[in-house]
């Protein structure tokens, strides 16, 4: 029974501290900034279709980002983006860019996690396996929530759609080809005031 009372008085006094942060602080309103740095690593499966082969390949992506809040609840800044792919060959593309995020706020259990939409827009510089190199963009479109922890630490996670888009020219070997994927990323951060 005393285990019980314990996990309700845990989960009481993080309910607490959830709404004493939004309530005493200044997370996402006006000339406040928002840090953070997101991470996701997924592991893409094997393909085999007629001829071709490819083996399973592992993912990492990172993305730091810093918005300012002009007004309350809407930030404005910029994302980096550095991604690593390893498999039947090695693939790095590096992109920075522009991007908007609005942040839910009011009153209630909304306060507490921060709900948000953000969007980024990206210019990308790729670099393959033996040496070749791409340039293009990268679209991400999320929703996500960034519950606060204590005065300013918050855990963003997101969840959004991203199309990106490389070409390479190297004269009769040019090409061009545009992909998207859903992904989830979460990281940690902080709003500053």
């Amino acid at each position: 029974m005393s285990a019980r009372i314990n996990i309700c008085l845990v989960l009481f006094v993080c309910a607490i501290s959830f709404a004493y942060a939004q309530a005493y602080t200044g997370a996402a309103a006006r000339n406040t900034w928002n840090v953070a740095g997101m991470f996701s690593v997924h592991y893409l499966l094997p393909v085999q279709e007629d001829d071709y082969e490819e083996d399973g390949t592992l993912v990492l992506n990172i993305n730091p980002q810093v918005l300012w809040f002009p007004i309350d609840g809407f930030g404005t800044g910029v994302a980096a983006d550095f991604y690593y792919l390893t498999g039947n060959f090695k693939h790095m593309a590096i992109g920075i860019g522009p991007r908007v995020a609005y942040y839910l706020k009011r009153p209630g259990i909304l306060s507490q996690l921060m709900p948000y939409a953000g969007c980024s827009f990206q210019f990308l510089k790729s670099e393959m396996d033996p040496g070749s190199t791409e340039t293009g963009w990268n679209l991400k479109l999320g929703l996500g929530i960034s519950p606060i922890f204590g005065d300013h630490v918050a855990i963003p996670v997101e969840i959004g759609y991203m199309a990106h888009h490389l070409s390479s020219d190297y004269g009769v070997e040019s090409y061009s080809y545009t992909s998207s994927c859903i992904y989830l990323e979460c990281g940690i951060g902080a709003f500053l005031w």
